[in-house]
Parts: structure tokens; C-alpha cells; sequence
């Protein structure tokens, strides 16, 4: 494969039973495991792409427990609300290097940020422009956020209308555009609708007279998240948009921002299973947690199987057909409903791979108000340096 943040196991790791079984009695499964070294890699491996003209900026909605280990690796992070702001700076994440961006932001949450040091704020609206200049005591750097046609940032109109009245807007230091048009891109066809928005506006604002110096641009670049992915589609969508970026760097100043390609791989969710069943031709396996810990783009009822390994204390050479479910008194609590793999029985354990990118923070997590997983975030670049471990009750849900 071309890019190893497109690989589902970059490093070829290998769980043994007895490892697993050693984290279940000290944290008792399901939990998260997140490798910050993993992801780490993913960023370099990405700006060494881009090259030195390039900015890479980390979207901290894709996994906010991993932002710490990339400190040292990304040039910004991307925060889009008062809670990703305040894990940030309360994790040793400067405020110089945040960007704020969001469609809601209270007005504590602006004095907040700028309170803080963030220098860098995305604005939603032409509201959050007139909001953000009542609360800044002083010049803030702004970007203005393009629509790519959904309900996120303004219309090219809005735009020149804020371009074009800046003395209204004293406070705005406007540096330039962001746009960021969608996620999970996973064709050539997708980017280049993207890319034709963005070039056009930018045409188009040029012969308004409006000077843009900087861009911060996200492509939503996508995984494959299950078997039967195309790989190469998503290849080809990586070359394409990366090209993109390099040549757009000749004419601006650039930052790139992505969240799923830093650390999707960075995780997996390991889980135990508690139960089989057979229901004609086919067995179910029954696993502690389920959908509400553990959510893939795009994924209903687990019609498309995700990178899953079995883990098994005794070695069979039957192959056996299964759908695994999870705990859930949900007939919707599908994770896989083919999965063909050596016998597995109860007691067996199975991770998942991907589930680094949105995967808990997307996922209905208090369904049930069923206990939270242990959340365990380390460095196998630095001594297995374990980072965080967090765990909850279904008492206390606080995340952040």
C-alpha cells in the first residue's frame, strides 16, 4: 500500500491472548487502545508529503485524546467548541496553536479563547463576524469559512459583503479563507467537485479586487474502514488532493487541516465475547460493549464487515460463518453481520481495527447508561510511555 495511514495495522502488530487477557483484568474490557506514536508517524508521514510550504493542522474532533501526542509533530490544531478548546489547554497545547473554529460559539467561550492566547478564529456567518468584533478588545486574525453548498460558513456574497466593509469590523484581522468541504473522501470525482469550488470562488473573489494571502483547506480524506474498500480509489484521491495542496502553496499561504488520516489507525477497540448462539446456518457472537462505543463511517447494521482479528485461546483450522453483536437491547446492534473466520469461542477476544477517528466520539455512548470503556492512550516511540488513562461509570460521563 502507498500511504501507511490508509493501513489498518501500519505496524503489523500482534495482540496474543495472554496480552489481552492481561488488559481485561487490569481495566476490564471493551476498551480503547490509542497509539500516539501511530499517529504521530501519520502526521510526518503527511507533511513530508505536503512539503516544508505547508502548514498540517490536526482536527480535534476526530480523536481530542490523542492531541497531546501530536504536539510535537503538527504545526495547529483545530478546535470547534469551548470543551475541545478547554481539553486543549488544559493538556499543555498552547493557545498559539489552536484555530477556533465551529458554527456555535457563546460569548464566553470567544472571551475564553482569546483570554487564552488563541490568535486564530474561523467564522461561521457574517453574525459570528459582528459577534467576534463586540467581544475582541484588540485585532484577532480571522479566516472567513467558504461554503462548499451545506450549512456550514457563508456564501461567496457574504464573504465580499464582510471584504468589502471593514471598517465595520475594526477588530477582524481577516487573513484569509477556510474551507473545508466534507469527509470520508474516498474518489477522485468527490475531491475535484471540491477543489472546483474552491478555485472558482477564489477567481471569483480576485476579480472583486479582494487580495487573499492564506488558506486553510481541509479535504476530508477517507480510510477504508471495511474488507471490501478499494484501496486504490483512496490512493488515487490522496495523490489528487495532495497535488492540489503543493501547487495551491506556489500562489498562498497554506495549512492543511485532517483529522480521520492522522488517527484513525491510532486506535483499536478490544472486546471479549460473552456469548455464542446459532440461528440457522449462521452462529452470533455475542460481545461485551457494541455500536454505542464503536461507530464506522457510514456503516448500517454492520452490512459492510470493518478490519476485525480474533484472538483465540485455542487454534481451530474449521472455518465457521458469524455475525457478531453487541450487548445492546438494540436489534440494531450489529457491529458485522458476515464475519468468516476460524472457530471462535466464547471467551475469545476480537479487536477492531479504525477505531482511532470519530469512532467512540460519534457512537451513542450512554445508551443505556451502560458503563464507559477505559480509554488508554501511549508512545511505543517513547518506551511504551503510557500518556492518559481514562476511565468512567455510567455516574459520571464527563468527557472532557
Amino acid at each position: 500500500m502507498k500511504y501507511n495511514f490508509l493501513k489498518h495495522n501500519p505496524h503489523d502488530e500482534i495482540f496474543t491472548y495472554d496480552a489481552i487477557n492481561e488488559l481485561d483484568k487490569r481495566y476490564s474490557l471493551p476498551l480503547y487502545i490509542y497509539d500516539g506514536g501511530a499517529a504521530a508517524d501519520n502526521a510526518m508521514e503527511i507533511k513530508e508529503i505536503l512539503g516544508n510550504k505547508v502548514r498540517l493542522c490536526y482536527s480535534v474532533k476526530a480523536n481530542y485524546f490523542i492531541a497531546e501526542a501530536l504536539d510535537n509533530t503538527v504545526d495547529m490544531f483545530e478546535v470547534c467548541t469551548g470543551g475541545e478548546l478547554e481539553y486543549c489547554l488544559r493538556n499543555n497545547i498552547s493557545g498559539d496553536k489552536l484555530v477556533y473554529n465551529g458554527v456555535w460559539k457563546s460569548e464566553q467561550d470567544l472571551q475564553c479563547a482569546l483570554e487564552a492566547g488563541v490568535n486564530k478564529l474561523v467564522l461561521d456567518s457574517v453574525e459570528q463576524a459582528q459577534q467576534l468584533q463586540d467581544v475582541a478588545k484588540e485585532p484577532v486574525k480571522v479566516f472567513l469559512r467558504l461554503s462548499s453548498g451545506n450549512q456550514f460558513g457563508m456564501s461567496l456574497e457574504e464573504i465580499v459583503k464582510i471584504e468589502e466593509d471593514r471598517s465595520r469590523y475594526s477588530r477582524l484581522d481577516i487573513q484569509g479563507i477556510h474551507y473545508y468541504a466534507g469527509t470520508q473522501r474516498s474518489c477522485v470525482r468527490q475531491v475535484k467537485e471540491d477543489i472546483q469550488i474552491l478555485t472558482e470562488a477564489l477567481e471569483y473573489l480576485q476579480s472583486r479586487g479582494i487580495r487573499i494571502e492564506e488558506i486553510q483547506m481541509g479535504g476530508g480524506l477517507g480510510v477504508p474502514l471495511y474488507v471490501c474498500d478499494n484501496v486504490r480509489e483512496y490512493e488515487e484521491t490522496a495523490d489528487y488532493l495532495f497535488t492540489f495542496i503543493q501547487t495551491l502553496s506556489g500562489r498562498y499561504n497554506v495549512t492543511y487541516e485532517c483529522g480521520r488520516v492522522i488517527v484513525a489507525n491510532a486506535g483499536k477497540y478490544i472486546t471479549q465475547i460473552f456469548e455464542k448462539k446459532r440461528r440457522k446456518n449462521r452462529e452470533i457472537l455475542l460481545v461485551k460493549g457494541g455500536s454505542h462505543h464503536l461507530r464506522y463511517y457510514g456503516n448500517v447494521v454492520g452490512q459492510r464487515q470493518p478490519f476485525i482479528d480474533s484472538v483465540r485461546r485455542n487454534i481451530s483450522t474449521e472455518e465457521c460463518r458469524y455475525m457478531i453483536c453487541g450487548s445492546l437491547c438494540s436489534a440494531g446492534d450489529i457491529l458485522s453481520m458476515t464475519y468468516t473466520q476460524k472457530r471462535i469461542e466464547k471467551g475469545d477476544y476480537m479487536i477492531f481495527y479504525n477505531a482511532g477517528a470519530y469512532s467512540l466520539q460519534e457512537a451513542s455512548s450512554l445508551f443505556l447508561t451502560m458503563e464507559m470503556p477505559c480509554v488508554l492512550v501511549y508512545n511505543k516511540n517513547i518506551n511504551n510511555q503510557k500518556l492518559v488513562e481514562i476511565g468512567w461509570t455510567y455516574s459520571d460521563r464527563r468527557i472532557v
